[in-house]
């Protein structure tokens, strides 16, 4: 089912053909481009992949994942702390334990225990941050391929704002100063929680919280029910913070016995602009309605795509979307992902269209990616809901 090949036009398919050439040879060479892999292989089920890229590209993920999974040393945990700190670990906590409870492509958390109560330690990995930034040098040689795939794409702002968000990534001084943001924001929310970082603990290479118990996403006792609080989060955090959380990674949320969600990982957020947030609510208007001529005009609005193609967007978006594009209750997960993929790219014509005509602004590559990681989450855990519905819910709403 995941094996038939696209239908894609021969001219589409060569710049998407020297784009990912250009980034697996960058990838390859870099630890920055690795630590993208690693990240991207965290997101989605390798066999979405559509072949003729699925086996080249899945095997580029696996292998940067499972370099990334290494766990670091103690002494290294230890050398981290004592230099974020200027003093040895113990001396600041009654215990840090050795095996880490997560390890990521660009740190790892263990479990301590600080004046009694027990913390989260999250440390980067040493040196990553300096070996990155020498990195960003080499996102110039995507400018080209990435021009010539997307004709409507700025590569220089689209390079830039992936330089800048990946290195606020690697901050975890500046991740604290979010995650105090939301823990404020969501003080008190019936369902809704984030830990609080502590923040004399708390370096660019250092982050402290609170510890908080609970099962990780994909182990939910109620599905729909964990799945549209994970919506409500995603979507409305825009609307209440101005903020996207663009990692919503199953690991990065908890369940607690009551059903209520806890996020975690603050790393990847990029601030919003809340009346683009409010512009896509005429989208999914216009999507529900099936309405060529308003979705072009949303569109427009936001800089997406010329209002001219509306028509072909939406035909694309519930061609492709199937029930998942309807008003009304619809399963996402793996089958659906795959049946969406295998539709959309049985429309070459309108896929060559769009792809030719539209520009995103730079400033939306990262709630992009947060939409589509929250959606990948859905999907691998598996649940039932009214995605229109609560996507325009939680725009009007936000967390309300």
């Amino acid at each position: 089912m995941g094996n038939a090949p696209p239908v894609v036009a021969p001219d589409e398919l060569a710049r998407l053909d020297a784009l990912l050439n250009v980034g697996l040879g960058l990838a390859r060479r870099a630890r920055s481009g690795r630590l993208l892999l690693a990240r991207i292989a965290d997101s989605i089920d390798l066999g979405w992949i559509p072949s003729p890229w699925g086996d080249e590209i899945a095997a580029e993920l696996d292998a940067a994942h499972g370099g990334a999974a290494e766990p670091l040393a103690t002494r290294a945990v230890e050398r981290v702390l004592r230099d974020a700190w200027g003093i040895r670990p113990e001396d600041e906590l009654d215990d840090l334990e050795a095996d880490p409870v997560a390890i990521t492509p660009s740190s790892q958390v263990h479990r301590a225990s600080l004046d009694g109560k027990p913390v989260a330690v999250k440390v980067l990995r040493p040196d990553l941050a300096a070996s990155v930034r020498q990195d960003m040098a080499l996102l110039e040689l995507l400018a080209g391929p990435l021009g010539s795939a997307f004709p409507g794409v700025d590569p220089s702002a689209a390079t830039s704002e992936f330089r800048e968000r990946v290195l606020e990534e690697l901050d975890l001084e500046h991740e604290a100063e979010v995650q105090r943001r939301f823990h404020r924001a969501l003080r008190g929310h019936p369902f809704l929680s984030v830990p609080t970082p502590l923040s004399r603990l708390c370096h660019e290479n250092v982050l402290v919280s609170d510890w908080v118990d609970g099962v990780a996403l994909w182990d939910a006792p109620n599905p729909d029910l964990a799945a549209a609080r994970l919506v409500a989060f995603g979507i409305g955090a825009a609307v209440e913070v101005g903020v996207s959380h663009a990692d919503l990674h199953p690991d990065n949320v908890l369940v607690g016995p009551d059903g209520g969600l806890t996020i975690l990982d603050f790393g990847a957020t990029r601030r919003v602009d809340r009346e683009r947030a409010a512009g896509a609510a005429g989208i999914l208007d216009a999507l529900a309605a099936a309405d060529g001529e308003t979705l072009g005009e949303a569109m427009a609005a936001l800089g997406w795509l010329p209002a001219a193609h509306g028509s072909a967007a939406i035909e694309l978006a519930r061609h492709a979307l199937g029930d998942l594009g309807q008003p009304g209750a619809s399963r996402l997960d793996d089958a659906a992902v795959i049946g969406a993929r295998d539709r959309a790219l049985r429309r070459p014509d309108l896929i060559g269209e769009l792809v030719m005509a539209g520009s995103p602004p730079a400033e939306d590559l990262w709630p992009a990616r947060g939409f589509a990681v929250m959606f990948a989450t859905v999907a691998r855990i598996g649940a039932t809901g009214d995605w229109l519905a609560m996507l325009r819910a939680a725009l009007s709403d936000g967390w309300d």
